[in-house]
């Protein structure tokens, strides 16, 4: 596998570990003598962390060791930059993925609709949407969807925020 993968799929799994720890802490972990149901899951998100931190450095450090011209040195904030710069497919679904986690964590705070829509608009802009009319239709289409189907029809409720 190339430094480039090993770097994109170690990042997706830092991110997911975190996401998975975070959500974790919604369980009670009680006492050591009787555990309770947050206990393995803890175990398991901090090993998967550990682990997928330790790939992502020894990726970054075989980028960092590769040969260069000149002797050019390349501090490791330079190289994600540059790994970034070079794989545009691969930064696309990193940021995706970072407007997934955001998209998760706002969407108590703004409110459901709110969120799918500019995750929506700022999705299909990323898979280069030609225009703004697409991907405006496009969200107002998914939250009027979500909205007949689980707010008229089912009755259901998603979370409100202070916009709506």
């Amino acid at each position: 596998m190339t430094p480039r993968k090993v770097i994109t799929s170690s990042l997706m799994l830092i991110l997911f570990s975190v996401v998975f720890l975070v959500y974790t802490t919604r369980y009670p972990i009680d006492n050591w003598e009787s555990p309770g149901p947050a206990v393995f899951p803890l175990l398991l998100g901090a090993i998967l962390l550990i682990m997928a931190t330790s790939q992502f450095v020894r990726a970054l450090w075989i980028c960092h060791e590769q040969p260069r011209p000149a002797g050019e040195k390349v501090p490791w904030v330079l190289a994600i930059q540059r790994f970034l710069k070079n794989n545009q497919g691969e930064t696309k679904v990193f940021y995706l993925t970072v407007i997934l986690f955001l998209y998760i964590l706002l969407m108590s705070w703004i409110g459901f609709f709110v969120c799918t829509f500019l995750l929506a608009i700022v999705s299909s802009r990323l898979m280069e949407a030609k225009g703004w009319v697409r991907p405006i239709v496009l969200s107002l289409a998914i939250c009027l969807f979500c909205f007949f189907l689980f707010e008229a029809w089912i009755k259901l409720s998603f979370p409100r925020g202070f916009l709506f």
